[in-house]
């Protein structure tokens, strides 16, 4: 499949079909978007069996790692949701996640409108620079506006590049 194409409600219904591969994407990200086949295994197992505090036996985790490497993670791999690197033996959820969460029309932007807030700031900011040059405040105003701005960005940052990576409609897909 192409890269830069959209999955097709199909594809994204047939891969969400299986509840294994639906709680590989939900451990992944909930592994930080990359995670050891091993480790994935014992999340999936661990959740299948009943999800209790008792460690899962070996061999019950060995099926799962050979189930999710032979048929699951090649079916996610070939519709471009995760990569795996046979080297390190390791699965990374990809971008395409949007493409699922497009389908489900779920939303993973952030809500918040950027631009009033910084309309916001603007004005403040001429309102400040008008009141300076009628020398009526000191410069103190300026000092709070440029803070304000700086959290602003900072905040923005936050919510738009760290915080944009949150697929929380994943946990839903495994929630009963």
């Amino acid at each position: 499949m192409n890269s830069t194409e959209e999955l097709t409600k199909d594809e994204v219904f047939e891969v969400l079909s299986s509840s294994r591969r639906r709680q590989i994407l939900y451990h992944l990200h909930r592994r930080g978007g990359s995670a050891d086949l091993r480790a994935l295994a014992r999340d999936t197992a661990t959740e299948e069996t009943g999800g209790t505090d008792e460690p899962v036996d070996s061999d019950v985790v060995k099926r799962f790692y050979i189930s999710l490497y032979q048929t699951h993670i090649p079916k996610l791999e070939q519709v471009g949701l995760v990569q795996y690197d046979g080297d390190e033996k390791t699965v990374t959820l990809t971008d395409r996640v949007e493409d699922v969460a497009r389908v489900l029309n779920e939303d993973v932007e952030p809500d918040r409108q950027w631009a009033v807030y910084y309309g916001a700031l603007a004005l403040m900011g001429v309102a400040i620079g008008v009141a300076q040059l009628l020398s009526t405040v000191s410069a103190l105003p300026s000092l709070v506006f440029a803070g304000s701005v700086m959290s602003l960005a900072a905040f923005q940052y936050y919510e738009t590049a760290v915080k944009r990576g949150e697929y929380t409609f994943l946990e839903r897909l495994v929630s009963d």
